[in-house]
Formats: structure tokens, sequence, C-alpha cells
């Protein structure tokens, strides 16, 4: 091993949860810094690491590569969320009303989720509601989320008080959409 190779290597043991394995992984994949890891997105990290290994590997896996995807394509990442169980599946899905919890400014030190806290959110004393009315709907009907939904968007939808108004219609149209490409 060159001294160059040494430092590329060392370079990837920069990013949150990458330990000598996973580094060795990457290299093996093509990627020998951080900037060669810019633009990918998790998912494909992981098909490729599935295809090097000749099987599907443990699914932890993917959610590190998230937090590793979140790392390099974040200017300014946060600590806390490059903790990679905090990008398990039900943080990175859409929750019940479409948000996604991974992207909450209050996720994970106000909001541990939606799903984790049973729809009991922080903001429940502004509504006078004990369980947050779209959690409630959708555990009614057995479903992870809104999706699908003929009435959606519907009354239980509800503007958040701290925020604009566009900013509420803006954060809406994202939930719908996401909802909208959700297939269970």
């Amino acid at each position: 091993m060159t001294k160059k190779e040494g430092t590329k290597q060392h370079e990837l043991r920069k990013i949150p949860n990458v330990g000598v394995q996973t580094q060795r992984d990457l290299i093996a994949m093509g990627y020998t810094t951080i900037d060669s890891l810019k633009g990918k997105r998790a998912e494909e990290l992981y098909a490729e690491e599935c295809r090097l290994r000749g099987c599907v590997i443990d699914r932890c896996q993917l959610y590190l590569y998230r937090a590793v995807a979140y790392f390099v394509n974040t200017d300014n990442p946060d600590p806390i969320k490059c903790k990679w169980w905090l990008w398990k599946d039900d943080f990175v899905n859409p929750s019940p009303c479409g948000a996604v919890c991974i992207e909450c400014n209050y996720y994970p030190s106000a909001c541990v989720g939606c799903r984790k806290i049973r729809g009991k959110a922080f903001w429940l004393p502004n509504t006078g509601d004990d369980v947050c009315p779209i959690y409630q709907c959708c555990r009614n009907k057995k479903k992870q989320n809104c999706g699908g939904c003929p009435e959606l968007p519907c009354v239980r939808f509800m503007k958040d008080p701290t925020i604009s108004d566009e900013e509420n219609e803006t954060n809406l149209r994202r939930m719908l959409e996401r909802l909208k490409d959700w297939k269970e």
C-alpha cells in the first residue's frame, strides 16, 4: 500500500460510522475519498455492497449508508443526525402524515418519531388532542400512513402555528407528494 492510498483510506474513516470493514468495502467498490461518495444515494451503495459480497447483507448496512450519504451530501451535517440507527426505515419512510422524521428539526431531540411515540406529539397541547388525529386514523385503518387514502388531504391535516402560511403550504405539498408515491 502506498502512502497516498493510506491517506485516502484514513479520509473515509472521518465519516461517522465508517469502521475498518466499511472502509474496505467502500474502497473495493471504488470509493477512495469523501468526494468520491458525494451525490451517491444510500440505496445505491447498499446495492453495490450486496453485489460485491454476492448476497443480500443485513439491512443495518443500508441504515449506515443513509447516515453516510447524509454526512457527505449535506453542507453542515448535524452530528446528532449522523448516528446510523436514526436512519432506520421508520424515520426515513413517510410518517402517517407524510412527514419524514429525519428531515424534521425536532427529530431526534424533541421528538423521536410518530411511530415510536405512538402519535403523542409534543405539539398536542396546541390542539387539545390526546393523540395526533392523523396517526389515530391510520392506526384505525391499519395503514402505515395516509398514502392511497381517497380523502387526502382531509381535515385532520392542521397548520403548524409556529411557521408561516407559505411554509405550511410547502410542507403540505411535500407531504402529499410523498404519500402519493407511497406503496405499502
